[in-house]
Parts: C-alpha cells; sequence; structure tokens
C-alpha cells in the first residue's frame, strides 16, 4: 500500500500536516520530495504580473516542442 501526505520538518522530527490513518509502531519506509515553498503573493508582485499579461499577444500559441531547448538552439549545436 502507498500513500502520500504532506508533511514538514520542524527542526526534530517529520511532522505530517494531516490525520495519517496507521496504526501506532506500523514500520513504514519514507521518500522525502522537498517542496519549494510557495512566495506570498505582494501587492507589488501582483501588479508586475498583470503588467506582464498585459504584454501578452492574444491568439498567440507557440507548441511545447518548440519550446525544448534542444529545438530553440539547435542551430549551435
Amino acid at each position: 500500500m502507498a500513500i502520500v501526505i504532506r508533511a514538514h520538518y520542524d527542526g526534530k522530527t517529520i511532522v505530517p500536516d494531516e490525520p495519517v490513518d496507521l496504526p501506532v509502531d506500523t514500520p513504514v519506509n519514507a521518500t522525502l520530495t522537498v517542496v519549494e515553498a510557495k512566495p506570498e503573493r505582494s501587492p507589488e508582485r501582483e501588479a508586475a504580473w498583470q503588467q506582464l499579461l498585459s504584454l501578452r499577444i492574444p491568439r498567440v500559441c507557440i507548441p511545447e516542442e518548440a519550446l525544448r531547448r534542444e529545438n530553440m538552439y539547435e542551430d549551435r549545436l
């Protein structure tokens, strides 16, 4: 059985952020993935984001394949 839970490190132990439905002393294997904290949205960041959005060109769609690094710089290889 595999479950994924969100947790945080309090300086000593890893503490689940939600209840975990396991009996006490159940042996488990844990794989940890560090999750970057989301930056708080300040008014300055929101204004910068809105300005960036206002510069977009409507109805322009660039395929994901064209944005791949290999395709963008293939003439430099």
